[in-house]
């Protein structure tokens, strides 16, 4: 299984400032997306007519994470473009016009200006949170101070504990995280011979034009995630 949480799902996201930050416009048939060494980004309409309840803060995932080679020439490019730090955080982050927070960090060793870095996570518990993604998606769980983290072939989940209120990402703007796996099936089969249940009908949907097959669920702590097969031929 490759495991990796590949791309994320914004129905109100803004492609022109994703490209100010670094990313690539691209497609995988009709579906248009944004890319990042490391991650895309699906930038889409709000579905149906529910209002988006807002960005990812005091959701299960309460951040994105990327590397930058240079942390003071990124800065300085986001700023000539309008986009500066959030004063309220101590680490550099950026928010988006659609109010999801995104946390750089820099890597001097990065061969690209910018990358994926991963997702800042909140539970009550990480250790049963870390435990559930580590099953599921291969997670290699390590600490780093206070924190549990998951490493993922081409990412990271850090788990942070808070006695913070979480809310589950449905409905919000920062909408779907997603992991891309070599057999769905198999994975499909083994999820539920657990017990496991997936959203809607539980059917994998299949895009013959894409060449892409993906189903949905909810980890137990309201996190909405897409497994798929096939995005690895998005280069």
């Amino acid at each position: 299984m490759v495991g990796h949480p590949d791309r994320v799902e914004d129905p109100a996201g803004d492609a022109h400032e994703s490209v100010e930050v670094g990313g690539e416009p691209s497609a995988l048939a009709q579906i248009k997306l944004m890319k990042f060494p490391g991650v895309l980004l699906f930038i889409s309409a709000p579905r149906g007519n529910t209002p988006s309840l807002g960005g990812n803060h005091g959701t299960t995932v309460e951040f994105l994470t990327f590397k930058v080679k240079d942390l003071k020439a990124s800065l300085a490019k986001w700023k000539a473009a309008g986009i500066e730090p959030m004063k309220e955080f101590k680490d550099v982050t950026l928010l988006g016009p659609d109010d999801v927070q995104v946390r750089i960090i820099e890597d001097k060793n990065l061969s690209v200006p910018i990358a994926a870095d991963g997702l800042v996570m909140n539970s009550a518990n990480a250790a049963e949170v870390s435990a559930w993604y580590a099953k599921w998606f291969g997670a290699t769980l390590s600490r780093s101070g206070s924190d549990t983290v998951g490493d993922i072939p081409g990412a990271r989940i850090v788990f942070h504990e808070t006695k913070d209120p979480i809310a589950p990402m449905k409905g919000h703007s920062f909408a779907l995280l997603g992991f891309e796996v070599k057999d769905l099936p198999a994975f499909v089969k083994k999820y539920q011979d657990a017990g496991g249940k997936f959203d809607g009908t539980g059917a994998i949907s299949t895009s013959t034009s894409a060449n892409l097959s993906v189903i949905q669920l909810t980890d137990p702590w309201g996190t909405s995630i897409e497994v798929s097969q096939g995005l690895a031929a998005v280069k």
